[in-house]
């Protein structure tokens, strides 16, 4: 019986201790490489997410031009609420706050006359750290430019 018992420990099979070492290394190394590289991605979505978000605003703002008798653009904005509630009443559906959309409201300015109907919208992107915190976007009647601090 002793014989038998004594065979038994002796057959178990397990991992050595350097064995679990080098796993351990390994999947740190792994980690090292693919955390920076999901972080950076992660960012630069979020600035994607707000040009594809400008796609509707520039959308309604083309709504709101259509429906004008005289085709301009609104002569002003007044911040985010003001954007939120244009956009949304022309088929867009931005969220309540600037935050959960991923952009500050900047700027608003447009030009109407006789010969011209254009305007220039500035959004500033955050929640996303240091380097691309703060991009400006600038939205046009001709599309979305992204300007380098």
């Amino acid at each position: 019986m002793f014989v038998k018992m004594h065979e038994a420990m002796h057959d178990e099979r397990g991992f050595t201790l350097i064995e679990l070492m080098i796993v351990v290394a390994i999947i740190g190394i792994l980690a090292a490489i693919a955390v920076p590289n999901f972080i950076a991605y992660r960012n630069r979505s979020k600035v994607a997410s707000v040009v594809s978000t400008t796609s509707s605003i520039r959308a309604a703002l083309a709504a709101y031009a259509a429906d004008d008798d005289n085709q301009y653009y609104p002569d002003s904005i007044s911040g985010y609420s003001g954007l939120k509630d244009l956009v949304n009443s022309y088929g867009g559906n931005l969220p309540d706050t600037s935050t959960a959309a991923g952009f500050n409201f900047s700027s608003y300015n447009a030009t109407n006359n006789d010969t011209t109907s254009t305007y220039s919208l500035v959004l500033t992107v955050n929640g996303v750290p240091n380097d691309l915190e703060g991009k400006k976007l600038t939205v046009t009647p001709s599309g979305v430019t992204k300007e380098t601090q």
